[in-house]
């Protein structure tokens, strides 16, 4: 299967799995830690990358933060249109952050939360993000499960990715240094969490 056929059929099973996607009160906890981590407040800007149907909006929500600009962006329509049953004024972009032109500069955070697994292409996620940040913006990848917690997960379900879920602290670094990041911070103890400030 080449990437793109992979990528359309992942489109179309989180199509379907939109409507019953369900962001529960564990799910909005869990991401609630991720926006405490972050550090984001109120009057600064997030992309959201891989947004699904708005955990990270409802944690922030339920954290009374107010972004001065929030966009989600998601690769599923029907994700996106679940983002906005919640919250219509959002601003939503249908698009994948591994094509080169889906990027949007000018925010202070970007975010991947719980969808590193689904990318392959992590050139192109740190060149995005770089082309998105203001300087001294921070480029953040987290997840809800730790490394040894998300391939036993994987495990369960029978996902099969084409290589580590969550890439290795070296090659992270690597990617940082390359894309003209610094600060780099790494933590895989409750939970995932890489995060690397733009040095332009």
């Amino acid at each position: 299967m080449t990437m793109n056929e992979r990528k359309e059929a992942e489109k179309e099973q989180f199509n379907t799995l939109a409507a019953v996607w369900s962001n529960s009160e564990e799910a909005i906890g869990q991401a609630e830690k991720v926006v405490a981590a972050l550090g984001i407040q109120s009057g600064q800007s997030l992309m959201d990358v891989a947004s699904g149907s708005g955990v990270i909006l409802h944690a922030l929500k339920k954290r009374q933060i107010a972004p001065r600009r929030y966009l989600a962006m998601d690769i599923s329509p029907g994700m996106l249109e679940e983002l906005r049953r919640s919250f219509p004024e959002a601003e939503t972009d249908c698009a994948d952050f591994e094509s080169p032109l889906a990027y949007h500069p000018g925010f202070d955070h970007v975010l991947i939360y719980n969808s590193i697994p689904h990318f392959s292409n992590l050139d192109m996620l740190f060149a995005n993000a770089q082309r998105s940040l203001l300087p001294g913006g921070t480029f953040v990848i987290a997840h809800s499960r730790t490394r040894q917690g998300l391939k036993e997960h994987h495990q369960r379900i029978g996902y099969i990715s084409e290589r580590e879920p969550i890439p290795a602290n070296e090659e992270l670094s690597r990617l940082a240094a390359q894309y003209a990041f610094d600060q780099v911070v790494t933590s895989d103890d409750e939970f995932f969490y890489f995060s690397c400030r733009s040095r332009r």
